[in-house]
C-alpha cells in the first residue's frame, strides 16, 4: 500500500510538470529572447505589413426582449350558460364584430319578451295616467273637482311614469344579458387558444377565447439603470430575432417612468416593423448604442500564439524586427504591448 502511494505522488507530479511546460509553450515554439528581439532581421521590402491607427467605434449594449402584442384581449364568459357553438379555431383570422361562439340563450330570450311585454304594459298605464291627469287638471282650473282629486291624479302620474322607466331598465338589462351570450371580436386579429368546445359550461370569468392584432406588435425590453440616460423617445436600435436569423430595425416608443425596485432597470417598449410572421413571446436581442469609444485593433493575421500567449511581430523604424508579447481584448482589441503607429508584420509564421 505504501509502495502505490509512492508512485501516485510521483505520477501526478510528473503530470503536472508535463502541463507546466506546455502552458510555457516548451512544446510548441522557444520563447524569444531579448536578444533575439532585437537581432532578428527579416526582409521587410517583400512582407505584408501594417501600421495601427486609433479608431472610434460605438460602443453597444445587449439586452434581451421579448416580442409583446400592444393589442391583445382573453374574452372571457359574463354568464353561466352551456357552449352552443364555436364558430372559429386557433390561427383564424377575423374581422371586428365577427361572431366567434354562442351560448345558450333560450332562457335569455324568454326574458327580453317578457320584459319587452313588461314595457309594453307600463306604457299603456303611463299612456293612460297622463289622459286622466290633463282631464283632472282641466277640471280643477274650471273648480269643478276638489284640490285631494288632482292631487290623487297626479301621484297616479308619478307612479305609472317610474313603473314606466323600471320597465325599461328591465328591458335593457334583458338585452344586454342576452347580448352576452353572443361571443364577438373586439378588434380585427388573430385567434391565439381556444379552451373551449361545445357543449362546455362556460361561467363568469372562465377564458372562452384569445386574440391579438398582429399589426400592434412592439418589443418590451429591460433597460440597466446606467444606460437609460441614452434611452431617448425615437431612438433607433438594432434587433436580432436569433430563432428566424431575422434583423429588424425599432424605435423607442413607450419608457416606464419609474424603475423596477429589485432589478433597477426600466421597461421600454419599442415600436417596429415585423420582417416576416413574428408572434407575440418571441425572443428578441436589443442592441443599444451608448457612446464612441477609441480603440486600437490588431489584425488577427498579425497575431500568433506561442503556448498560451500572444506575440506579434513588429517592424522597428531601423528594419528591425522586434518580437513583442501583446495583451487582447475581445475582436482583436489592443489592450497592452501596442501603440498608434505601431507597424506589424502580417502571416509572420510564414516569414
Amino acid at each position: 500500500m505504501k509502495l502505490d502511494t509512492k508512485w501516485l505522488g510521483v505520477i501526478l507530479f510528473a503530470i503536472l510538470a508535463l502541463l507546466f511546460l506546455y502552458m510555457a509553450g516548451f512544446f510548441t515554439e522557444k520563447l524569444p529572447t531579448e536578444h533575439d528581439a532585437k537581432t532578428n532581421q527579416i526582409d521587410v521590402n517583400n512582407a505584408e505589413t501594417h501600421q495601427l491607427m486609433l479608431t472610434s467605434e460605438p460602443v453597444v449594449r445587449e439586452f434581451p426582449g421579448v416580442v409583446v402584442a400592444e393589442q391583445h384581449a382573453d374574452i372571457a364568459a359574463r354568464l353561466t350558460a352551456s357552449v352552443m357553438e364555436v364558430l372559429v379555431k386557433v390561427g383564424d383570422r377575423v374581422k371586428q364584430g365577427d361572431v366567434l361562439a354562442r351560448l345558450e340563450s333560450d332562457d335569455l330570450d324568454a326574458r327580453v319578451r317578457q320584459s319587452e311585454q313588461a314595457l309594453s304594459s307600463a306604457q299603456a298605464q303611463l299612456n293612460a295616467a297622463r289622459k286622466e291627469f290633463s282631464r283632472v287638471r282641466a277640471l280643477l282650473n274650471k273648480k269643478l273637482i276638489p284640490q285631494s282629486q288632482f292631487d290623487q291624479a297626479e301621484s297616479a302620474l308619478q307612479t305609472a311614469q317610474a313603473n314606466f322607466n323600471k320597465a325599461q331598465a328591465a328591458v335593457s338589462e334583458a338585452e344586454t344579458t342576452f347580448g352576452y351570450s353572443i361571443i364577438t371580436a373586439p378588434f380585427d386579429g388573430l385567434i391565439t387558444q381556444k379552451p373551449i368546445n361545445k357543449g362546455d359550461t362556460a361561467t363568469p370569468g372562465a377564458l372562452l377565447l384569445s386574440m391579438y392584432n398582429p399589426n400592434s406588435l412592439e418589443i418590451e425590453v429591460n433597460f440597466a439603470e446606467s444606460v437609460m440616460p441614452y434611452v431617448t423617445y425615437d431612438k433607433e436600435v438594432d434587433v436580432v430575432f436569433p430563432s428566424y436569423n431575422l434583423n429588424a430595425q425599432a424605435a423607442v416608443k413607450e419608457v416606464t417612468p419609474s424603475a423596477d425596485a429589485n432589478s433597477r432597470s426600466y421597461t421600454v417598449k419599442l415600436q417596429f416593423e415585423p420582417p416576416t410572421a413574428i408572434y407575440p413571446g418571441t425572443y428578441a436581442k436589443v442592441a443599444l448604442t451608448l457612446t464612441d469609444d477609441v480603440v486600437l485593433r490588431v489584425p488577427k493575421e498579425a497575431v500568433y500564439q506561442v503556448g498560451q500567449l500572444d506575440y506579434v511581430k513588429v517592424v522597428q523604424d531601423s528594419g528591425e524586427v522586434e518580437t513583442r508579447l501583446i495583451q487582447l481584448g475581445e475582436l482583436g482589441r489592443v489592450r497592452t504591448g501596442l501603440k498608434q503607429g505601431d507597424v506589424v508584420l502580417l502571416n509572420p509564421r510564414a516569414l
